[in-house]
């Protein structure tokens, strides 16, 4: 399974991470900090998941922060 991060959904691919299977629902697993190419202005985000099979993962957060 992977996460994405892109502007749109079917935008352009801003980031990516592998997203581990912690075995249960309500276990959560920090995956590591991504960089992103620093971007201008306002736009929407959208985070993508793809993944084999339906209802593969569970989102707590999502975290962003500026060096």
């Amino acid at each position: 399974m992977r996460k994405t991060v892109r502007g749109r959904p079917d935008g352009k691919l801003l980031a990516t991470t592998p997203v581990p299977n912690t075995g249960d629902w309500d276990t959560y697993q920090a995956t590591p900090a991504v960089p992103v190419d620093a971007l201008t202005g306002r736009d929407k985000l959208s985070l993508v998941f793809k993944s084999p099979q339906d209802n593969a993962f569970d989102v707590d957060a999502v975290q962003f922060s500026n060096p």
